[in-house]
């Protein structure tokens, strides 16, 4: 199984976070062992809207622990983070439960919803029918669930790349309005929590 872990913070220097992060920012958590590392700013997301996450792969919890503190201790980091005012707000790891296509895109949306717990088969199942509908659309999904995520743990969460929203929700509309998708989801009990949207930095 592999992890994602979300690092949420606000601050006064975007601009300066940005290019460090390109730098050697996204290089410190790949040297750490994470497989994938992407910086995002929240833009439509109601209350945390500006937020900037920090995501990151990993394929140990354990790696994911240690890396926090390792890249937060290295002096060019610390100094970034300084001078660009930047302030955590929480730190959240998911559990991926299943993907199709990539992760890369100019732009993504999250959401979030609570349901009945999934067999590793449903899991499979119920990605290939969301993904046999909005392939076209976005460039990827991942779904995954928090297990570490404060009072969001145990929810579910979906994150869709791609590179026009304007498709992707012409697309998630008309399958959210399908009565086999609202039945599939009717008889998991799911129901959605939230959406987002963000965009790209690095």
């Amino acid at each position: 199984m592999s992890y994602m872990s979300g690092l949420i913070v606000q601050m006064s220097g975007l601009d300066e976070f940005v290019a460090g992060w390109n730098a050697f920012g996204k290089q410190q958590f790949l040297d750490a062992g994470a497989t994938n590392a992407r910086l995002s700013q929240s833009v439509m997301a109601g209350e945390g809207a500006g937020n900037v996450a920090v995501s990151s792969r990993w394929d140990s919890i354990d790696k994911a622990m240690e890396a926090a503190s390792t890249i937060r201790a290295n002096p060019e980091t610390a100094a970034m983070m300084k001078s660009a005012g930047v302030q955590t707000l929480r730190r959240s790891l998911l559990a991926v439960q299943a993907e199709r296509g990539t992760s890369q895109g100019k732009y993504g949306t999250m959401l979030t919803g609570i349901g009945d717990p999934a067999t590793p088969e449903q899991l499979r199942a119920n990605a290939d029918t969301f993904y046999g509908h909005m392939q076209d659309s976005v460039n990827g999904i991942t779904w995954m669930q928090a297990v570490a995520a404060g009072p969001m743990t145990g929810n579910y969460v979906t994150i869709s790349m791609c590179d026009s929203l304007d498709q992707l929700m012409e697309a998630s509309q008309k399958m959210f309005a399908m009565p086999e998708i609202r039945q599939m989801m009717a008889s998991q009990n799911f129901q959605l929590t939230g959406r987002s949207m963000f965009k790209v930095l690095g």
